[in-house]
């Protein structure tokens, strides 16, 4: 099939553009290269250099009836909740207008089904496990941005009787080619760094649902897959709550790293929420997925994929081929 990726060269795009690759299909894949590399991305897709948010309507219109896809994944945006927080009008042009410019740009095409990535920071700061029926309630300038974005998908599949969605609500992803400073690779990248004699982070006592990349690609090809009616939604978890500090401990051990783990008020940040986690028997039972990665494997897979431990079994092995 034709299937257009946008964030293609970005974190989670990669590893699904080379899924869909692998599937056989013909990818168009479109980023804006301000955080993806086109080093991730295979050699045989069409590649378009484009920014959503600012992209001139009419080029974009004509660009995608000629490649003309039949099916969509939606993955570009500004994810880094710290940048959005910071640049609130660069988050909103990226992530909202850039969605809204999208779907747009599918009437008339043979698009029939488009995956768009959100987020579980749509939903409020209470301490619970969020299932699809609670009210977003976002704390944050991306939350409500994706938010947003759930809302444009949805209307335009109303508008457009050929066309249907599903919005992916994602946990917190890890896995290699992350180019943003989230807590993982902000922690391996302190790891590599041994002129320190302690590893100094910020807060350390919330927890988090971690799900490792490759079962985001799995949920989200599912979901293309499956016949999920007009529009839908799902959150994406691996459905385990872990402490950030004992996913720092076991990177730690890991890798041999016997350095103190230092919590350093002065790097808490206002917005961080205690917990945030998430109920996925909707996904599971409409699609038949399931999480195949648990945490520590997902941590060896990444640590050898990074050159910090060696691959010693198959899990590893297969991440280092594919990346």
């Amino acid at each position: 099939m034709r299937i257009l990726v946008t964030g293609a060269a970005g974190f989670i795009g990669s590893h699904l553009t080379d899924a869909l690759v692998a599937q056989n299909n013909t990818v168009l894949a479109l980023d804006n290269l301000s955080f993806g590399r086109r080093e991730f991305l295979p050699g045989d897709v069409v590649f378009m250099h484009c920014d959503l948010g600012s992209v001139d309507d009419d080029y974009l219109r004509a660009q995608v009836r000629e490649f003309d896809p039949e099916g969509v994944f939606h993955f570009a945006a500004i994810h880094f909740i710290p940048y959005c927080m910071e640049r609130p009008g660069a988050c909103f042009a990226a992530n909202v207008r850039g969605t809204e410019a999208l779907m747009r740009s599918l009437e008339g095409t043979s698009a029939r089904k488009v995956i768009f990535a959100s987020t579980l920071d749509v939903y409020d700061t209470t301490d619970r496990v969020h299932t699809e029926n609670d009210l977003p309630r976002p704390a944050n300038v991306y939350g409500l941005s994706k938010w947003l974005g759930e809302n444009i998908v949805e209307y335009m599949t109303r508008l457009n009787h050929d066309l249907s969605a599903v919005a992916l609500r994602f946990a917190n992803a890890f896995g290699p080619r992350e180019t943003n400073p989230h807590f993982v690779p902000d922690l391996l990248k302190k790891i590599r760094d041994r002129s320190t004699p302690e590893l100094r982070m910020g807060y350390l006592g919330n927890s988090r649902d971690f799900i490792y990349v490759l079962d985001i690609v799995d949920a989200a090809l599912r979901a293309y897959d499956t016949d999920t009616g007009r529009y839908s939604l799902f959150n994406v978890a691996s459905g385990a709550s872990t402490h950030v500090r004992k996913v720092a401990e076991l990177a730690l051990q890991l890798t041999g790293d016997t350095r103190p783990l230092i919590e350093d008020p002065e790097r808490f940040r206002k917005f961080d929420r205690v917990t945030l986690s998430a109920d996925t028997t909707q996904l599971r039972k409409v699609t038949g997925w399931a999480p195949k990665w648990s945490l520590e494997t997902g941590l060896k897979a990444l640590l050898a994929a990074e050159g910090l431990i060696e691959p010693r079994d198959r899990a590893c092995a297969r991440v280092l081929l594919q990346s």
